[in-house]
């Protein structure tokens, strides 16, 4: 029995504590529920988007985004949820326009901001990332993904000192995230993405590692704006392993990404490459 009875608006309190908790699946039915209570319970409408949205699935969570837009058109947020399900199926245009909305009824909103930096970043636009990010963290939005993609747009840039400075304040920041939840294969997934970019591989495969032992195969990850998977961890590994000249290793992770997605190119690729540097090797009597 829910505190308070069988009402939307119970269902509703029940689904936002349990997507704090992140058990994303019950929250989903909680808002499901309250919904078919009361159709018109829109906020309802906006939480069962957004943690659709966070289960990996941006084209139903689109729908239900985009119909809290409709009938909250004072409220951001939805817009803000909108573009980013928007750039997961990389209609990058459409991300950029539901940005900008947002951001004519908030100026300055550090997530918007974040919005058409990543909209830029789909596009190589550099230099304009370098801004919106610098501009996101001057509105004290100095999140990990914001140094992040601050650091390796700045890499682009070739401006190596701001480059690496944010790159260091990523890692800061992931290593409290790990610090605060040790079990979670999401900040060492994260922590090893920014090693790779500074081609730090040997740290980055220690993460990938770490992150897969701890990864649960049928979970979609989300953070910061960031969708992975047990494949995800898998190929960023392989990156590394090939990188590092482990050919014989990468070809074992392709084997295992195959397995999980036997149409994967980058699986094939690894296994290949290491076919072709067994082929080359001199033949001794």
């Amino acid at each position: 029995m829910l505190f308070g009875g069988e009402t939307a608006q119970s269902y509703y309190e029940e689904g936002l504590t349990a997507a704090i908790k992140g058990n994303l699946p019950f929250a989903e039915n909680c808002f499901k529920q309250a919904l078919q209570l009361d159709a018109q319970l829109y906020n309802a409408q906006y939480q069962l988007g957004k943690c659709l949205l966070r289960m990996g699935q941006p084209l139903i969570a689109l729908k239900h985004l985009q119909l809290a837009e409709a009938h909250l058109p004072a409220l951001i947020f939805p817009k803000i949820e909108s573009g980013y399900a928007l750039l997961l199926l990389n209609k990058v245009e459409e991300a950029r326009n539901s940005f900008s909305e947002a951001l004519q009824i908030k100026a300055n909103d550090p997530r918007a901001v974040m919005g058409l930096a990543r909209c830029a970043e789909k596009e190589q636009q550099w230099g304009t990332v370098v801004g919106l990010t610098q501009h996101a963290i001057e509105l004290n939005y100095s999140h990990f993904d914001t140094h992040l993609l601050l650091a390796y747009a700045s890499d682009q840039c070739n401006e190596p000192e701001i480059a690496q400075r944010n790159y260091g304040q990523a890692i800061e920041l992931m290593d409290q995230s790990i610090d605060a939840n040790p079990e979670q294969p999401t900040g060492y997934y994260l922590r090893g993405k920014t090693y790779f970019f500074q081609e730090h591989f040997s740290a980055a495969l220690s993460d990938f590692e770490t992150a897969l032992e701890k990864a649960d195969k049928n979970t979609h990850y989300a953070a910061y704006n960031d969708h992975f998977t047990i494949l995800d961890i898998l190929c960023m590994q392989g990156h590394c392993q090939e990188l590092s000249g482990k050919n014989e290793e990468a070809s074992g992770t392709g084997e295992r990404i195959l397995e999980l997605a036997p149409d994967n190119e980058i699986g094939k690729r690894l296994i290949t490459a290491a076919k072709q540097e067994q082929s080359e090797r001199p033949v001794h009597d």
